[in-house]
Parts: structure tokens; C-alpha cells; sequence
């Protein structure tokens, strides 16, 4: 046996943990009791959790899994192990039966309540990686994109924390901002075009600051479509988007060819375009166009960006909306074309990244016209 299968053996999953932080958070969860002998089926994509033994040993037997990939040969699992780690990577498919071989309890830890106790508890994860590494079957690839998937999964985690401590504090200072705003309007009548931005503005931060949090939680935006004049909108945002292009030689093309009402989600809409015109012009370095059209077809809504940038190398394209994915942005957070990508995709729509020849890019949003 290699020194790391028996590093391996002798590792549990919560070695090295405070057995009061182990009892606090074992204590809710669901625990499932097995005679010996006693067997149970369970369903990964149902039940998308892992499952701790807490006292004694059972032998796994793999179902074939829908995507026909070779069977796993049986397992055994002792005490202070666990099985399902496919589920903290991407879910996995198919299912189990669990054979007790002497009188065994399992506990079920669902995904997200093990990813956040990993968090808060990285001993807990590095005894995952060095069980995973003493399992035959984990081979390079596998773990490697565990692994990346967990990171990353802490990583939202650590901004969502910070963004439900920041959202309260952030609160107060974007009122008072929002009220003297008011206040300089009453006094000062003629600055009515200026004090009215920048009461916008502030509601814009406080809704991003929320967007993100909602993002990192992964809980879904409350979606509120209604009739909307494309050839206003485009407009509005075009008045809205602007004022950043003063003084660069960039212009801002907008064609409609929208001729009845369409409907979507004003607000979320317009935060995504937003953010893609600002990727736009932050690309074209000393001069060039943006290009929005918009269109309806066979009850599709579809808004076209377009731009005449450098354009985004062919290699890292299918990367654009992975979250903290970044090019060519030495301060950007990587959550921008995600968090639009949501934002598309609880419309019930879809956005894709298009490359332009000779150079430039394109983003196609489409949106069901569900109402109309």
C-alpha cells in the first residue's frame, strides 16, 4: 500500500475538526439507520447530497448511470468516510444501493450545507481531498474540477458574506446622498437634470449591491415583465450610457426594427445591456461603434450588441461566463457576464458571444415573448 492510500485510510472526514463545531452541525441533519444486512437505494440527483457514516461499514453497489459511462466496481466505506463526492463537483447521475455490514447510521449532508461548512471549517476540505486522493477511481481530471468547483464555491460564498454585511451599512450613506440630492433640487431649481442622475444612480448601486448578493446565494431574481417601447427604451439607455462616452470618439448606433410592444423586465434588461455596452467601450481603445439592434422573430425578442473592438480570443470564448472570469481587466470582478447570463436566463431566454471578422464582438440576447 502507498503511503498515501494509508494516509488516506487513517483520515476521516471530520478529523481534526472540534467534535462541538461536528455536533452543532450534525445535529439538524437527517440521519438514516440500517440493520446489518439492511440495504437502501439512493438517488444522487434526487437526494444531490453527500452521506457521512457515522458508525459502522457498508458496501456500495453502483446502478449504470444514464450517460452510459463504465460501472463502478463495488465499495466499501467505513466508519468516518463518506460516499457521493461526485455531487460536490457538478451532480452526478444514476444511483446506489447502500448494504449495511453490521448495524450502521449515515447521515446526509445536502451539497450546499457541506460547501459552507467547508468554508468555515477548511480542515474539513482537506480531508476530502486526501480521501479523494487514495480513491483509485479519483483520477486527475475528476479531482482536479472537484476540487476547482469547491474553490470556487467558497469563493461565492466569501462575497456573499461580505455583500450581507456591506448591504446594510451601504444603505445609509446612498440615502443620505439620495435626500441632499433632493434638497439641492428644492433650493436649486435649474439642476433638476443634474440632482435626478445622481438620485438614479444611487438606486442603481444599492440594486447592483443586492444583484450581487442574490448572484452569490444563487437565489433567483423576482422576474416582473410588462409592455415596453423598444424605440423608447433604446433611447433611454442610449441617454442613460452616454454621458460615459463624452469625450472618446465612440459612437453609439441604435436600430429598431421592433414594430409592436414587447415585454420583459425593464430594470434587469437594461442592467444587462448596460454592462455589455460598458464591456464594449472599455474594449475599443482610441475610436470606434457600438451597433444595438433590436428585433422580433416567430415570438422571440432578440437585442444585438455589437462593436468593433479587438474581440475576445477564439481559446478563452467559452470561458466568458464563468463566474471570476476575467481579459483584459486588471480591475474587474469576473461576475459581470454571469450575473447578466442570469439575469437573461430567469426571463426563461438565453445570451451567447459571438466573434466578428475581421475583429470586433457580439452578444445576442433572445427573450421569450411569451406575452405578447
Amino acid at each position: 500500500m502507498s503511503r498515501t492510500e494509508d494516509n488516506a485510510l487513517s483520515v476521516g472526514l471530520f478529523t481534526g475538526v472540534d467534535e462541538l463545531v461536528v455536533e452543532n452541525f450534525i445535529s439538524d441533519l437527517n440521519k438514516i439507520s440500517l440493520r446489518k444486512g439492511g440495504v437502501k437505494k439512493i438517488s444522487y440527483a434526487a437526494d444531490q447530497s453527500i452521506f457521512y457514516i457515522s458508525k459502522g461499514s457498508v458496501e456500495l453497489t453502483f446502478d449504470p448511470q444514464e450517460d452510459d459511462s463504465p460501472a463502478h466496481e463495488p465499495q466499501i466505506v467505513q466508519e468516518g468516510k463518506f460516499f457521493g463526492e461526485g455531487i460536490l463537483r457538478r451532480g452526478i447521475m444514476g444511483s446506489v444501493n447502500v448494504k449495511a455490514l453490521e448495524k450502521t447510521e449515515l447521515i446526509q449532508i445536502p451539497r450546499e450545507n457541506f460547501i459552507q461548512f467547508s468554508f468555515s471549517q477548511p480542515t474539513a476540505l482537506l480531508n476530502v481531498i486526501r480521501i479523494l486522493k487514495g480513491k483509485p477511481q479519483s483520477c486527475g481530471n475528476e479531482f482536479s474540477d472537484l476540487m476547482g468547483d469547491m474553490i470556487q464555491n467558497s469563493r461565492l460564498s466569501a462575497i456573499g458574506m461580505t455583500a450581507s454585511r456591506i448591504i446594510h451599512d451601504i444603505k445609509t450613506p446612498l440615502t443620505v446622498i439620495s435626500l441632499t440630492a433632493q434638497l439641492v433640487e428644492s433650493m436649486f431649481p435649474d439642476t433638476s437634470e443634474m440632482t435626478k442622475s445622481i438620485v438614479q444612480q444611487t438606486k442603481l448601486i444599492d440594486a447592483l449591491v443586492r444583484e450581487l448578493m442574490d448572484y452569490v446565494k444563487g437565489s433567483p431574481n423576482e422576474i416582473v415583465p410588462r409592455q415596453v417601447d423598444m424605440n423608447t427604451f433604446l433611447h433611454e439607455l442610449a441617454d442613460a450610457y452616454g454621458a460615459s462616452l463624452k469625450g472618446r470618439n465612440i459612437s453609439l448606433n441604435l436600430e429598431n426594427r421592433c414594430d409592436q410592444p414587447v415585454y420583459f423586465d425593464v430594470e434587469r434588461v437594461r442592467r444587462v445591456l448596460i454592462n455589455l455596452l460598458r464591456n464594449s467601450s472599455e474594449a475599443i481603445e482610441d475610436s470606434g461603434k457600438i451597433h444595438i439592434c433590436a428585433s422580433v422573430t416567430s415570438n422571440w425578442l432578440q437585442i444585438r450588441i455589437t462593436d468593433d473592438g479587438p474581440g475576445i480570443p477564439e481559446s478563452i470564448s467559452n470561458q466568458l461566463f464563468q463566474p471570476f472570469f476575467t481579459y483584459n481587466k486588471s480591475n474587474g470582478t469576473g461576475l459581470g457576464l454571469p450575473i447578466c447570463q442570469k439575469l437573461i436566463k430567469e426571463h426563461g431566454g438565453r445570451i451567447e458571444y459571438n466573434s466578428v471578422e475581421p475583429h470586433g464582438a457580439r452578444f445576442d440576447i433572445r427573450i421569450p415573448q411569451v406575452l405578447a
